[in-house]
């Protein structure tokens, strides 16, 4: 995730946003730059400005792409968890026990 502050900060006539990125992405980014014999703050300037100028249409559509995988990924671990559980009755008795003990905690 990149972080994009709202002061910004003026050196020799360019005015530049002070971006936080993490570690990962960091050296992810500086190798591109690297390839690309450009600056870190070039590239990501560059790819800001080429997604502004496709409304952030494919950053939207990738955001929602790796939710969605997300979403899918846990739904399928939560229904392994309960086949498991749903395999063991004496631990899906335990669970419905403490479950309605805390509910009625709450409620009361």
């Amino acid at each position: 995730m990149v972080v994009v502050h709202s002061d910004l900060y003026r050196h020799e006539n360019f005015i530049r946003k002070s971006i936080q990125i993490p570690s990962t992405q960091h050296k992810e980014l500086k190798a591109l730059a690297v390839e690309l014999e450009a600056s870190l703050g070039d590239v990501v300037e560059t790819i800001m400005e080429l997604m502004q100028q496709d409304n952030y249409q494919q950053l939207k559509t990738a955001i929602l792409q790796k939710r969605e995988q997300a979403i899918s990924s846990l739904t399928y671990s939560l229904d392994e968890a309960y086949d498991y559980l749903g395999s063991l009755p004496e631990t899906l008795d335990d669970a419905r026990f403490f479950f309605d003990a805390g509910h009625e905690g709450m409620v009361a």
